[in-house]
C-alpha cells in the first residue's frame, strides 16, 4: 500500500536485479536469474544477439502483411514498466526455499512470478495496446509445460487439469497476444495458466477481459495489467467445496484478482497521476456466476495488495500510489 512505499524510481533492470535480490538469491543466482532474463528477450549475457529460442513466444521474424505495417509491440521490458511487485512477507537472508517461491520469469509477451510450491503463477503482468492485436487464429494444440523454469522442478502439464472440474485460466488472455504464432501459443504455457471454475472463466472474468480489450483496441488506450490467484484460508473456508489443489500439486486460488492502469492514446507510464483511471477487481472462485457482470467485484489495489501479500505499482511515485491504489473505479464499461 502507499504507506510502505518509500522507493525511489528505478530504471527496469535495476528493479528486476533488486526483486531477484530481496528473494534470497545468492550472487550467482543473481546473475543466473539475469542470464535467463536476457536469453528469453533475445540478447546474451553481453547485450549482444543470442542463438533463436526454440521455446513458445519467440518474435517472429516473418515480414508484415502488405499495406502499412502494425505499431512495433513493446518490448518485454515494459510489462515490469510500474514496477517489479514486491512480496510483503520476504526479507534478505530468508534464503534459496523463500525465493523458488517468487521465481521471476521475463517473456516477450508478459512477465510473472512463479511459485515453486504451489506450481502456478503468483501474479503475471503485460502491456495492452492496439499493437497487441492481430490477425493470428487461436493456437489449437493442447496447453503446454513450460521449459524455462529452472531444472529439477516440476513443469505442469496438459493433463494435471484433465477430469478436474476446472478450466485452464488464462492470465493472459489468448485474444490478447494475436500478432504472431508464437505470441499466441505462449499465452497457453502453462506458468500463464490457473485453475478457474468455468463460471468465473467464462462469466465475470471474460467480460473484464473483453472491456480491457475494448479499452485498448478499439478506444486506443494503453494498459498496464497484472492478474493472479489469490489463496486466503479465510475465504476458503466458505467454498467447502473447493480443493487445495488439483493434479500434481496444481494449487487452487480461492479467488482471483486483476488490476488494469488505463492511459489516454499516447500515454506512458510516466503520466500516471491522481486522476489515472485503475481498474481492481477481485472475483470469486465458484460457480453460480456465469451471467454476472464483472463490475460488482471492483474493489481497491490497497484491497488486493492486503490479500495477495504483495505491493504492485512499486515504480509508481508514493504520492500517486496513495490516490490512485485507494480508489474504487467508478467509470461506466466502455469508456
Amino acid at each position: 500500500m502507499g504507506s510502505r512505499k518509500k522507493r525511489k524510481r528505478k530504471s527496469w533492470g535495476s528493479r528486476a536485479l533488486v526483486a531477484l535480490v530481496v528473494t534470497g538469491l545468492s550472487a550467482a543466482g543473481v546473475k543466473c536469474g539475469l542470464e535467463r532474463g536476457l536469453k528469453e528477450l533475445g540478447l546474451d549475457g553481453e547485450g549482444g544477439p543470442s542463438r533463436p529460442s526454440p521455446s513458445p513466444g519467440r518474435p517472429s521474424s516473418s515480414a508484415p502483411p502488405k499495406g502499412s505495417a502494425p505499431p512495433r509491440p513493446p518490448a518485454a521490458g515494459a510489462h515490469l514498466e510500474l514496477g517489479v511487485p514486491a512480496r510483503a512477507d520476504l526479507r534478505a537472508g530468508q534464503g534459496q526455499a523463500a525465493a523458488s517461491d517468487d521465481h521471476l520469469m521475463i517473456k516477450p509477451q508478459y512477465a510473472l512470478s512463479y511459485n515453486r510450491s504451489r506450481n502456478v503463477a503468483n501474479w503475471v503482468s503485460w502491456r495492452l495496446d492496439a499493437a497487441s492485436f492481430g490477425a493470428t487464429p487461436r493456437y489449437r494444440g493442447k496447453f503446454l509445460a513450460d521449459g524455462a523454469l529452472p531444472d529439477g522442478w516440476y513443469r505442469v502439464q496438459h493433463d494435471d487439469y484433465t477430469g478436474s472440474g476446472f478450466d485452464r485460466g488464462h492470465m493472459v488472455r489468448s485474444e490478447e497476444r494475436t500478432r504472431t504464432a508464437e505470441d499466441n501459443k505462449a499465452t497457453f504455457l502453462l506458468t500463464n495458466i490457473l485453475p478457474q471454475r468455468h463460471d468465473l472463466n467464462a462469466g465475470p472474468w471474460l467480460r473484464l477481459e473483453e472491456e480491457c480489450q475494448e479499452l485498448a483496441q478499439k478506444k486506443r488506450r494503453v494498459l498496464f495489467l497484472v492478474a493472479g490467484g489469490l489463496f486466503d484460508e479465510r475465504e476458503r473456508e466458505t467454498r467447502r467445496a473447493l480443493p487445495a489443489t488439483i493434479g500434481n500439486g496444481v494449487a487452487v486460488p480461492a479467488a482471483y484478482f486483476k488490476i488494469a492502469v488505463v492511459l489516454e492514446p499516447g500515454q506512458g507510464a510516466a503520466d500516471i497521476g491522481p486522476s489515472t483511471r485503475v481498474i481492481a477487481a477481485v472475483m470469486p472462485n465458484e460457480t453460480g456466476i456465469l451471467d454476472e457482470g464483472w463490475e460488482q467485484y471492483r474493489t481497491t489495489v490497497d484491497d488486493i495488495e492486503r490479500r495477495a501479500g504483495y505491493d504492485f505499482l512499486t515504480a509508481v511515485p508514493e504520492a500517486t500510489q496513495r490516490v490512485i491504489e485507494a480508489r474504487v473505479d467508478s467509470e461506466p464499461a466502455g469508456r
